[in-house]
């Protein structure tokens, strides 16, 4: 199947979505905030399609995942 544009890039969606997911249900509080199992996301988005890829699905899960978890002040902070 060729890959187009529009499949990349709902693909792509689909895998942040899943991260966020995975990092939501499956997260440990720690003294500094919480750890998830976002980055499995990450890497296998950056692995399978490429860095540019990656860092736009860690961005935007990890921007989600510190609104919805209850950490905003970490949303814009690297």
């Amino acid at each position: 199947m060729k890959q187009t544009k529009t499949t990349k890039i709902a693909l792509v969606s689909i895998l942040a979505a899943s991260s966020v997911v995975l990092g939501y249900f499956i997260k440990i509080p720690t003294p500094t905030g919480i750890f998830t199992l976002l980055d499995v996301g990450v890497f296998f988005t950056a692995f399978y399609f490429g860095s540019r890829e990656g860092a736009v699905v860690g961005g935007l899960a990890g921007f989600l995942i510190d609104l919805i978890s209850g950490y905003p002040q970490w949303m814009f902070s690297a």
